[in-house]
């Protein structure tokens, strides 16, 4: 197998930082979710589900970078 890239390195912490990213979305609006105020929850529900597709999308490309270098991408 061969070294990886300069493009590959960052493409994997970029997925990291990535789902980092939503996770830290998603704990920081949770405790609004709580909340009885209907302007708290339109508040804090779309940055929630944002940071949902945010982990998604990491663990999409998490995914797809380790199939590459198993070499089952082929």
């Amino acid at each position: 197998m061969s070294k990886p890239t300069i493009h590959q390195k960052v493409s994997l912490i970029g997925s990291y930082v990535l789902v980092a990213a939503g996770l830290f979305g998603m704990l920081f609006c949770f405790p609004f979710l709580w909340s009885a105020n209907m302007a708290d929850l339109v508040g804090a529900g779309f940055p929630f589900v944002g940071g949902a597709i945010l982990v998604a999308g990491g663990l999409l490309s998490l995914t797809l970078q380790a199939n590459r270098q198993a070499g089952t991408n082929e």
